[in-house]
């Protein structure tokens, strides 16, 4: 029964071009307690070999809401929309990246959200939507992966 619409698994939406801005890269990282200067400075960054600041490992996370925001200004919804999501039940269940290249203020990249799969946990008391995230440059190719999990802690009348 669940709420997230399984008829959504294999979903893929089209590439997103977002640009990598290096104030942003440099607020994030300041916000996080970043203290390597090669995240925000970009004379620091290029002494080290980088062309420009290096995003912190975490930064797929703004890029994938930049990604939403501009989808959404062009009318395409963003996987949660697409999956229905109900905030009202929705937890966060787990994440994880693997890098296969540094993103550096400035790029360009392509970013893909897909539905991987649907699973039910908890005797039905818990329903998992299974996504990723594909960050990818046109020329040095895939430069990130995040995988993640949300979960609906489903009310009574839901539970299957």
């Amino acid at each position: 029964m669940g709420i997230f619409d399984r008829n959504t698994a294999e979903h893929e939406t089209a590439p997103i071009n977002v640009t990598v801005e290096r104030g942003a890269v440099a607020f994030f990282a300041e916000t996080i307690g970043e203290t390597n200067p090669i995240h925000f400075d970009a004379d620091a960054a290029r002494a080290a070999g980088h062309p420009d600041v290096v995003t912190p490992a975490t930064y797929p996370v703004v890029i994938e809401m930049a990604a939403a925001k501009i989808g959404k200004r062009n009318g395409v919804p963003d996987t949660q929309d697409v999956i229905k999501v109900d905030n009202r039940y929705v937890l966060h269940g787990s994440e994880s990246y693997t890098y296969h290249g540094p993103i550096y203020a400035g790029d360009t990249v392509e970013v893909i959200s897909r539905v991987k799969s649907f699973a039910d946990a908890k005797g039905g008391a818990l329903e998992i939507a299974n996504l990723e995230l594909e960050i990818r440059h046109p020329e040095r190719g895939v430069l990130a992966v995040a995988e993640r999990t949300l979960i609906h802690r489903l009310p009574k009348e839901k539970q299957g």
